[in-house]
């Protein structure tokens, strides 16, 4: 038996001694989903009722093969440097399609691939993170449409954070909150590339736009209803009493200021480590490091 079919075998036996919730199959080429599929098909008693079974991959003409299968297929960068990263981006993404719960208990099953370079399996709880708890708790109390705005920006920052742009590490800020508030608490730094543009953060063109104005200097604002309305915005406001963890800079004592002062979600990325974080009340709300 090839050593995928193994590990997909245990990785199901693993499941059920453990009731797991979940199981995620990484697969580029869809290779791992078809010996998967294969293997259960030989032993359906492998398969308890009501596993989620999930493929995860970060090519488009796998995910739309996959989208034909009796399964949840997902698209997702894969994480730069480990299989610890690409999990923690498949648990943003189940997050965002509304796939993933408190308390759930998840295997991960790994083919070989440009990440892993072998085969293996991993075992995690949802609750076993604290900064994912706070903020899934924090996303559920949104209304939906403010929780998918927020999602979206985050993805995006994740996304920045694995990709960069031209080859290099860069930094930015989205603020997402009511327009007026935003835009008096925030100035210009360039003429707004959003002027008279109906600019919705969902639309895969402006998703585009923003990651190729990220090398500029200055925040994203974004309404609680996605319209991207500004960008290279200086966040203009301090005096606030916030206190950070040691080694964080301005566009982080910014972000943070300004969710302070207003109702808003800050989400920065960091140019140096590539970490995701988001603010509110003048704290940190959640940290994720996509390419650790």
């Amino acid at each position: 038996m090839d050593k995928i079919k193994y590990v997909i075998k245990h990785g199901l036996e693993l499941s059920n001694d453990l009731n797991a919730d979940t199981v995620i199959i990484f697969t580029e080429s869809g290779l791992s989903y078809e010996i998967y599929k294969e293997f259960v098909q030989e032993n359906p008693k492998l398969l308890k009722n009501g596993l989620k079974v999930i493929t995860a991959t970060p090519n488009k003409d796998t995910y739309f093969k996959l989208k034909n299968e009796p399964i949840i297929p997902i698209l997702m960068n894969y994480g730069k440097n480990s299989k610890v990263s690409t999990v923690n981006q498949a648990m943003i993404v189940l997050l965002e399609n509304g796939l993933l719960n408190m308390g759930e208990l998840i295997v991960s099953i790994f083919g070989t691939s440009q990440i892993t370079r072998s085969n293996n399996i991993s075992v995690l709880e949802v609750d076993d993170y604290p900064d994912f708890v706070k903020f899934y708790k924090y996303i559920s109390s949104l209304e939906d449409i403010k929780k998918k705005v927020v999602l979206e920006s985050l993805t995006i920052c994740i996304e920045l954070s694995v990709e960069g742009r031209e080859g290099k590490s860069i930094g930015t800020t989205f603020l997402i909150g009511e327009k007026s508030e935003l835009l008096k608490m925030t100035t210009p730094l360039i003429l707004n590339p959003f002027e008279c543009h109906d600019a919705i953060i969902f639309d895969k063109k402006v998703k585009g736009t923003l990651k190729e104005l990220s090398t500029i200097d200055g925040a994203f604002l974004v309404d609680y209803i996605g319209n991207v309305f500004g960008g290279g915005r200086y966040i203009n406001c301090g005096g606030a009493n916030i206190n950070l963890p040691h080694g964080l800079g301005a566009r982080h004592y910014s972000a943070a200021t300004i969710t302070k002062y207003l109702d808003c979600v800050a989400i920065t990325l960091s140019a140096s480590g590539g970490i995701v974080r988001v603010f509110k009340n003048g704290e940190i709300l959640a940290e994720f490091k996509p390419n650790s």
